[in-house]
């Protein structure tokens, strides 16, 4: 039997997804472990060999292809871990990282008293340089190599240990980075260093320093992190290529994402509108979907329409801005582990504050002290405390009472039950602001979306935010609680580059753009022959990044040609008006349009997993309940004898009516009265308003 591996390091669980030769899909949840992550990786493959009754290296030798999301770079931002890191930039420019955009944000840019928030890189370690390239990439200051070397020997002796460089203007000429480049080599060889030219060369001066010292504080971390990863499987049998997920939805392989390291931010999260999608379109219900994801620690959102996956170029990652392309996922700090909260004034907050894998809720028996969603779920009868996890994790309820009676409802004077209702209500209301945000707010109807569930608590509380939104589907994967490591497998290898430059359609320089699609062609086609792709699996196509003048962002406009002659103006022209519609809700006739970047995306398709139908139910629905129990649904009914339903038990066509519960291993589907579940033919969930 041979296997395929999808492993996603969540903030409290790790999942791993097995997909094997005879068509079965198994998902196993091990505890993160927060201090060591990949200790966490090899003991959910561990439990997954064991479930095949092999040993972890008959199991790995076994295995065909092994993907890994990592959070390590996103914790290493979020908790100022990152190397310690020098940025060389223009003489007169070292303070990009403090200013930014303009600096404050909110509230804050009104009071002069408030101070700048911290750079990422300190401006002690921020070394201005003599030189100075223009707009048109002429040089009209020549590059002081002494202050280079000055430079390089200020970083060794403050214990430095990555470099990053962004020089003004290097996009249109990167004479003086490339310099920078080899004089580093030279006076500190393998010192780990980035420049700007290579990791994000586009306009925009902030975002590409922003990224490119991203990128460089990350390279010592990430390269030890994946050091360790490949030498654990290969000593434990692994022979094949080890594929890592980027933020753009794809994979790739440790050499390329060790090149750039920037791509492994948010990379776990950005599979949720991969897997959404992917699963959507099987099931035949279309291609316009609404991911939702709530874990352990924060809920993603994310939207694919008409099958494209919704993306960014900017993003944001704790109160620091970088450009990368990127699935756009909407974050907030709403899972089963996020803590409730008072403030001064006595008012209930839930996260983003989060008890993560270690304590944990109080119910997990880890020492936690604070109430979270999970112990109110605990509380409201959603979860049964003697199979959660399918039984193979013990939890308590008495210590989830315990800590919301003295945290929350003796504070605000009312009942335990009362109060774990409030803190399901509070986080189901941020959890709706966050589904606002990425379609209300941006002009998309939810209610024309499918939903599809994912994350391990998402099923107990996606009935309540699919009533206040009127969403009349939700699609609930029996493998919700890993659907990220599922997505995965459905991956394929992918990249994006992009170059500015900076032409009008009233005057456009036909020969550096094409000059330009070309780099990008090749710089495509050997991503993808370093990555094994062979050539009938490859896919590249090509944008462009344009704007009215005047206009202060540009809009993405997909072009199908590699090369553009006089011939191809008009539809190039045609095309970014529809998209200009599109977006904004009008576009401009007989008015030029300034093209500012071009990309390329390059895609290896892989093998997809083949989702087999599931028998027809020959069985009533009341064969798979396993009894009943008390759950909450409402103040007004108070708890309901609620019929609970073994997942494992229920077949295609089975009908469920709420007031209902489901319980699967890995997840618990609350069904309030108002809504009925079906099973679908590939053994999903489909949730419909009654």
């Amino acid at each position: 039997m041979k296997f395929s591996i999808g492993v996603d390091i969540g903030g409290t669980f790790t999942d791993v997804v097995v997909y094997d030769s005879e068509g079965h899909l198994n998902l196993f949840k091990v505890a993160t472990t927060p201090t060591n992550l990949i200790e966490g990786v090899f003991d959910g493959i561990s439990k997954a060999a064991k479930y095949y009754y092999l040993s972890m290296e008959r199991f790995l030798r076994s295995t065909d292809a092994l993907m890994q999301g990592t959070t390590v770079a996103t914790n290493a931002i979020l908790t100022a871990t990152v190397a310690k890191t020098g940025l060389i930039c223009t003489k007169g420019f070292r303070d990009i990282l403090l200013l930014r955009t303009g600096g404050k944000s909110g509230e804050e840019t009104m009071f002069k008293h408030y101070d700048y928030p911290e750079p990422y890189i300190p401006r002690y370690l921020t070394l201005g340089v003599e030189e100075r390239i223009n707009a048109k990439g002429e040089v009209v200051t020549t590059l002081n190599e002494d202050e280079i070397r000055a430079a390089i020997r200020r970083f060794k002796k403050w214990k430095v240990e990555a470099i990053a460089v962004c020089l003004l203007w290097s996009v249109v000429n990167p004479l003086h980075e490339k310099k920078v480049a080899e004089i580093i080599e030279e006076d500190w060889p393998g010192v780990y260093k980035s420049i700007s030219h290579k990791v994000n060369p586009v306009l925009r001066e902030y975002y590409r320093t922003s990224t490119t010292a991203m990128d460089a504080s990350l390279k010592p971390i990430i390269s030890q992190y994946a050091a360790e990863l490949e030498k654990g499987l290969r000593k434990n049998g692994y022979t094949e290529e080890i594929l890592l997920v980027n933020s753009n939805g794809g994979v790739m392989t440790i050499d390329e994402l060790l090149e750039f390291p920037i791509y492994s931010v948010k990379s776990g999260p950005s599979e949720g509108p991969v897997a959404g999608l992917f699963l959507a379109e099987a099931e035949g219900s279309g291609n316009n979907v609404l991911v939702a994801d709530m874990g352990g620690t924060s809920f993603d959102v994310s939207i694919c329409t008409s099958g494209n996956i919704e993306s960014t170029v900017v993003s944001t990652i704790g109160d620091f801005h970088y450009s990368n392309p990127s699935a756009e996922v909407n974050t907030i700090g709403a899972g089963g582990g996020s803590i409730a909260w008072l403030d001064s004034a006595g008012l209930i907050h839930v996260g983003p504050q989060s008890a993560g894998a270690l304590p944990g809720p109080a119910c997990y028996m880890q020492g936690g002290e604070e109430p979270t969603v999970t112990d109110a779920n605990v509380i409201l009868g959603y979860i049964n405390p003697d199979y959660f996890l399918g039984g193979e994790m013990k939890i308590d309820a008495k210590l989830s009472e315990s800590v919301i009676k003295e945290k929350i409802a003796e504070p605000m004077k009312m009942g335990v039950v009362e109060a774990a209702n409030l803190i399901y209500s509070v986080v189901n209301q941020n959890m709706v602001g966050g589904v606002t945000d990425v379609t209300i707010r941006h002009g998309i109807d939810p209610r024309e979306y499918i939903a599809v569930v994912s994350g391990g608590a998402s099923a107990t509380h996606v009935a309540a935010i699919a009533a206040e939104l009127g969403i009349k589907r939700l699609l609930i994967p029996r493998l919700a609680a890993g659907l990220c490591a599922f997505g995965m497998l459905a991956s394929d290898l992918k990249i994006e580059r992009t170059r500015s430059f900076t032409t009008s359609t009233d005057n456009f320089d036909y020969e550096a753009v094409n000059s330009i699609l070309e780099t990008l062609r090749k710089e495509a086609d050997t991503f993808l022959s370093r990555a094994g792709a062979p050539q009938e699996a490859r896919r590249i196509s090509f944008a462009l990044q344009g704007r009215y003048p005047y206009q202060a962002w540009e809009i993405e406009v997909p072009i199908p040609w590699g090369r553009i002659t006089t011939r191809e103006m008009p539809q190039m022209i045609k095309l970014f008006s529809e998209a200009h519609e599109s977006v904004y809700g009008y576009h401009e006739e007989d008015t030029l349009v300034e093209c500012i970047s071009w990309k390329v995306s390059a895609i290896g398709v892989r093998p997809k997993v083949d989702l087999p139908d599931v028998p027809h139910a020959t069985n009533d629905v009341s064969s798979a309940a396993k009894g009943k129990r008390k759950a909450y649904f409402s103040k007004k009914e108070g708890f309901t004898e609620t019929v609970v339903y073994d997942g494992v038990r229920l077949r295609y066509g089975h009908e469920i009516y709420g007031p209902a519960i489901i319980e699967e291993p890995t997840t618990t589907v609350v069904v309030p009265k108002d809504f009925m579940v079906t099973v679908t033919r590939k053994g999903n969930y489909l949730m419909k308003p009654r």
